[in-house]
């Protein structure tokens, strides 16, 4: 049961009692999923004065301070309009206005839209101690198993990219049961990642175009089957949006040419 509840007014003070070995203590950010009768627990750490609420763009990127709510995120005007949606129909108003992003990373899951548009950006998440940088797509297969560090201070994507998804659900206010959001790069680098099934969305394919957008996501959801849909449901599915989400991206290329 937690006890004890840490409301440290710097990051470093943060990190010291986040790494005390003496007690287990965790980082509490919008506070909308950790709960008071968590076992093995002594202590929350909350960081709302640690100064890591904000918002920057660099000159390639956008970097968001990890105790930045999601509604500021909808209102800032360089989130891509994409993430906004995602979000949008992540979560609810009063929801949005507590979660933190990095705390929606790690409760929301596979059928999270948000989660699966940022691991299609290629986000990358800074770990502390250490500042360790490590690719949301190489932190979310072991997260549960191990973290490179105590506490996310920020998370970082690429601005300039295309960005566009497609998703279905049972009723509009439903989780998704499948998610297809697809970037493409100056380049012409096209990731296409699925969600709405398991544990975390998956990068289905990450390739120099947009070739085979559909036979990629129709192996990646092979054996993607639950409750709320069959494998072969999801299969066809995935492919027939992938297609639909590159058509919008092409139209969306030739009406700003």
């Amino acid at each position: 049961m937690i006890s004890e509840y840490c409301r440290p007014a710097s990051v470093e003070e943060a990190l010291s009692l986040l790494t005390d070995k003496s007690k287990i203590r965790l980082p509490l950010g919008g506070g909308t999923s950790l709960s008071r009768q968590q076992s093995g627990v002594d202590g929350v750490v909350d960081l709302q004065d640690t100064g890591l609420d904000w918002i920057e763009k660099g000159s390639r990127g956008l970097t968001v301070g990890a105790m930045t709510r999601l509604e500021r995120l909808m209102a800032h005007p360089d989130v891509h309009p994409e993430v906004k949606r995602a979000i949008q129909l992540d979560a609810p108003e009063n929801i949005r206005n507590m979660a933190t992003l990095p705390g929606w990373l790690f409760s929301s899951g596979g059928r999270s839209i948000l989660t699966t548009v940022l691991l299609a950006l290629d986000a990358t998440l800074t770990w502390e101690p250490g500042s360790k940088q490590v690719r949301l797509g190489d932190w979310l297969p072991l997260w549960k198993q191990a973290s490179p560090g105590v506490l996310i201070t920020e998370i970082a994507w690429l601005v300039g990219s295309q960005l566009v998804f497609e998703y279905v659900a049972r009723a509009p206010k439903d989780q998704p049961i499948l998610v297809v959001a697809v970037a493409q790069w100056g380049s012409g680098r096209t990731r296409v990642v699925l969600g709405g099934f398991g544990d975390m969305p998956i990068i289905a394919m990450d390739g120099p175009d947009s070739s085979g957008v559909d036979v990629a996501s129709r192996d990646a959801y092979f054996e993607a089957e639950d409750q709320w849909a069959t494998a072969a449901y999801r299969r066809d599915i995935a492919a027939k949006l992938a297609l639909r989400c590159v058509e919008r991206l092409n139209a969306k290329k030739e009406s700003e040419s």
